[in-house]
């Protein structure tokens, strides 16, 4: 993805994926200074880039200190009475720097920059941001850089995010998958729809079909709360999925089970006293159907073999189509883990 930032009155184009981007993957390469230069050459520096408001100050690539454009100019250069620069001519780069008044390694997400940020002094507060990989200098983020990117991020995600639950979507499911498998994580997978939706919605109306598919989305938002490590996304129409830790996913399914059937007197009006109501099947015909039930099919990468998320959808197919078939059987909500080891 190309992300279009507008620094300091030129725009400036990144390549990067904004969904997966650290602090380092929009640092600019802003050259440092050597803590033994003598403080004409940051002061030429300053003057030929208008735009330039911050120089890192390194040792052997190390950074010990920097220079804030406004800061040094006011207080080295001009001084108090107008004499900054012949009293202070011959110093050194490291005689007049100040500490480095925030520092991030490559690897911080843009959030965590953004939260961290908040922490600092409110002389600093603006101050650009000095970037490191592998503990030495790796470049600059101004500020307005990191919210512009953050700004991106969070409009790549609204457009992604399903209209109906405001979950989200397929793009972000993927990234979710795909990371844990990078990090080598285990983790299991939850596939949640809800049975014999289609005659539901013949019968009740669209209307009454969305109103299940947001009581779903809610009954999986409240039970992943405060649940380390957990996701959950809204594929489409009545399908969500789930991402926990493995030890997590079955109890996570049952609860969310548990208060979408809540849900089903409001859901189903005065048939759920009946507890069943009619409508024509795939083939045109009447049936009579269960109040509203739920399928889910577990998968986990701790007995299966999984290298992407286009794997992840192909395995999974027959966990999901076993969880529908002993929903079927058995008349209710059912939850099936696929337990076999596949490599």
């Amino acid at each position: 993805m190309k992300v279009n930032l507008d620094l300091f009155g030129s725009t400036r184009t990144f390549s990067l994926s904004i969904l997966d981007s650290s602090i380092g993957d929009i640092a600019l390469e802003t050259p440092s200074i050597s803590y033994n230069s003598t403080i004409n050459e940051p002061f030429k520096r300053f003057m030929r880039e208008e735009s330039l408001t911050l120089i890192p100050v390194v040792k052997e690539d190390f950074v010990i200190g920097q220079l804030h454009r406004n800061r040094f100019l006011e207080n080295i250069v001009l001084g108090k009475f107008g004499y900054g620069i012949h009293l202070n001519s011959r110093k050194s780069v490291s005689e007049v720097m100040e500490k480095p008044s925030f520092m991030l390694d490559y690897s911080i997400t843009l959030e965590q920059a953004a939260h961290m940020i908040q922490s600092r002094q409110i002389k600093n507060l603006y101050d650009d941001i000095i970037v490191t990989k592998k503990e030495r200098y790796y470049g600059l983020v101004p500020i307005n850089i990191l919210l512009e990117a953050i700004t991106q991020k969070s409009i790549v995600l609204a457009k992604d995010a399903n209209p109906l639950t405001g979950m989200p979507g397929n793009w972000a499911i993927q990234r979710e998958v795909e990371k844990r498998i990078k990090d080598q994580i285990s983790f299991d997978v939850s596939y949640i729809d809800i049975n014999n939706f289609k005659p539901y919605n013949d019968v009740y109306g669209f209307n009454m079909g969305d109103k299940a598919i947001i009581y779903l989305g809610i009954a999986i938002l409240e039970t992943i709360t405060g649940v380390k490590n957990a996701f959950a996304g809204h594929i489409g129409g009545d399908d969500f999925i789930i991402i926990t830790n493995p030890q997590d996913s079955f109890k996570i399914a049952e609860n969310a089970i548990q208060i979408f059937e809540s849900y089903l007197p409001d859901l189903h009006g005065e048939d759920f006293l009946k507890g069943y109501y009619t409508s024509k099947n795939r083939k045109g015909e009447e049936e009579v159907f269960e109040l509203l039930t739920i399928a889910c099919a577990i998968v986990s990468n701790e007995n299966l073999t999984i290298k992407s998320y286009g794997q992840l959808a192909s395995i999974s197919a027959d966990a999901k189509s076993e969880a529908k078939k002993r929903s079927k059987f058995y008349k209710k909500s059912y939850i099936f883990k696929e337990r076999r080891k596949v490599f």
